[in-house]
């Protein structure tokens, strides 16, 4: 067990992509499905724009989304990091504390005992 090389933990969460991929799935899929409504709705008329708007409506909509959730994932990493953060500094406060108390008490008992 002790051969076995340690590994550091990190505060800052693992990134998950899925929630990325999931939103692109899902967006492609709802262009397709709307391009194909249109598509068997109108069969007689053109519908070059109607599809170039569902399209140019997809592209930003989709980067509008994901850029989002990269804020919200870079958000939760400054937030973990600064949670962690202020934790060290209670300890270390807790910690100066203690030694400040016992430094008071070991002079209160060196002039009890006359040194």
């Amino acid at each position: 067990m002790e051969t076995e090389t340690k590994r550091a933990i990190s505060i800052v969460p693992s990134p998950n992509n899925i929630p990325y991929v999931v939103a692109i799935i899902v967006m492609t899929g709802i262009a397709i499905v709307g391009v194909a409504t249109i598509t068997i709705f109108r069969p007689n008329q053109d519908n070059t724009v109607v599809i170039a708007s569902i399209f140019g409506f997809l592209a930003p909509t989709t980067l509008s989304l994901l850029a989002f959730m990269k804020a919200q994932e870079t958000h939760l990493s400054v937030n973990s990091r600064l949670d962690q953060f202020m934790k060290n500094a209670e300890l270390a406060a807790r910690s100066e504390g203690f030694k400040q108390g016992q430094q008071e008490a070991n002079d209160r008992t060196d002039l009890l005992k006359g040194v």
